[in-house]
């Protein structure tokens, strides 16, 4: 959309579902719904006055994507069910060489935009495969499998179970919810926007507007309250405690559910339904270690075997594959897989050295505790409209970022991660087992949409394709 706008309309997508919405087209597990405020995780150019709640469902937002891309003609350039497997650079050509499951395509720019948390990750736990039951994961939920009246197993407690297990409780007989350690949560303080408030959002588009910013600063102090300002996070830490001791009662549930790491390590959750669920007489906070799985159930480590009929997996994706299973090959044959041994690396999560004509969106550190994707993936594509532009304007035909710039911009952001409330020793998706944080932006987002709206003149190489064929004699 933002491409062809700026005047690029030779675009063709390859989108490995059958319908584009990434997310959530997969993620239809009951209760699915976004964490972030409609207004703002919502395209700048096509605000929806319409949405039903101040936080979008599933659905909802899936329908949203699907007109947007319709009445931009994104549909008309997409190849659904489509899989780019590799692509590999041709220097020759100043080309990129596209294998996918539909044939052999070839383009002058490679946008990778695969998702940060797109594929399923499933745990390691003895005996899983000799469950005898349904076993299916949040992001592949099984709608053919009727819950009601059965004892359901959901292992985790990120932010898929507390949206899902609220979702199935009033219609399972038994929820035994696993957790491995407990995270922070907010109040979502979510509701239904009324009919009268749409009008008013139709009829007055500044008001959306000032909710959008709004809600933008307020995400944007959060962001400065896990990098810079730490001393910020004192209410909201406050703000989470209290919200354990209004919704839980009982002393020892109140004990297992209230975490011990800083605020923030992990991602904070938004609910106003998790806690007063772990209340409900058919739901059982489970915080023994699993030792194995049976055919009938789940055994702990204590030996004691709690019956399932169904086990759901509420257990993450994999969220340092950012181009996964795709095979990228740059200049020289080096693969993508080989440049980022042993941690992703990409300037201002966007270019990789020695992958000429290349950006990726939400690529490697361009996550956050707070603010909106939508937003981050916007930025990001001013980038590439000003690299496109640049290209353009310098008759070139191949861009890619400077090396030494790229190392500049890793050591800038590997010394300002090292303050962050991420690095505090929690253990959490967005650190790896060795310490590296492929994730997270350590600044402000205001910072990021700064930093990516036009190109240093520095930080890229432009030239053109040097090697041309000799003449035939």
């Amino acid at each position: 959309m933002l491409l062809t706008r700026a005047g690029y309309p030779d675009v063709t997508i390859f989108e490995r579902g059958e319908r584009v919405g990434g997310v959530w087209t997969h993620n239809t597990y009951p209760g699915a719904a976004c964490d972030v405020p409609s207004h703002l995780y919502e395209f700048s150019f096509e605000p929806n006055p319409h949405w039903s709640r101040r936080y979008a469902p599933q659905a909802e937002i899936q329908q949203y994507i699907e007109a947007v891309a319709r009445r931009h003609g994104v549909l008309e350039r997409a190849r659904t069910g489509t899989e780019v497997t590799s692509a590999q650079w041709d220097e020759e050509r100043a080309k990129w060489q596209l294998q996918t499951s539909a044939g052999s395509f070839e383009a002058d720019i490679l946008v990778a935009a695969c998702g940060q948390l797109s594929i399923p990750k499933a745990p390691t736990i003895s005996g899983l495969d000799s469950f005898a039951g349904p076993v299916f994961h949040t992001a592949e939920w099984n709608h053919d499998v009727d819950l009601a009246g059965r004892h359901v197993a959901v292992i985790g407690t990120g932010c898929s179970a507390i949206q899902a297990v609220p979702a199935i409780q009033p219609i399972a007989a038994q929820i035994d919810v696993y957790q491995r350690s407990p995270g922070w949560t907010m109040p979502k303080m979510d509701f239904e926007y009324s009919k009268r408030a749409r009008r008013l959002f139709e009829r007055l588009p500044a008001l959306q507007r000032l909710d959008r910013l709004a809600t933008f600063v307020f995400m944007d102090i959060g962001a400065a309250a896990m990098t810079s300002q730490r001393w910020l996070l004192v209410p909201f830490r406050a703000a989470g405690r209290r919200q354990i001791r209004k919704a839980i009662s009982d002393n020892d549930l109140r004990a297992r559910v209230t975490p011990t790491d800083e605020i923030g390590c992990k991602r904070i959750m938004l609910t106003d339904e998790w806690y007063p669920t772990l209340e409900r007489p058919n739901v059982e906070l489970i915080t023994d270690r699993i030792e194995h799985i049976t055919p009938t159930g789940i055994e702990s480590a204590e030996g004691t075997e709690r019956r399932a009929d169904v086990i759901v997996l509420a257990t993450g994706f994999e969220s340092h594959a950012f181009v996964a299973p795709m095979e990228v090959i740059g200049a020289g044959g080096r693969s993508l897989a080989e440049e980022w041994d042993p941690v992703a690396r990409a300037y201002l999560g966007l270019s990789v050295p020695g992958f000429p004509n290349m950006f990726l969106l939400y690529g490697p550190n361009t996550n956050g505790g707070t603010g909106s994707v939508i937003y981050v993936i916007e930025a990001g594509v001013a980038h590439v409209i000003a690299a496109l532009d640049a290209l353009q304007r310098t008759n070139a035909d191949r861009i890619e970022v400077r090396r030494e710039r790229a190392d500049a911009f890793d050591r800038e952001l590997r010394a300002a991660l090292a303050g962050t409330v991420w690095h505090t020793g929690c253990t959490s998706w967005y650190v790896d087992e060795n310490g590296n944080d492929p994730s997270q932006w350590p600044w402000m987002w205001s910072t990021y949409r700064r930093r990516t709206q036009q190109l240093e003149p520095s930080a890229y190489e432009l030239n053109r394709c040097v090697l041309e064929r000799a003449p035939r004699s």
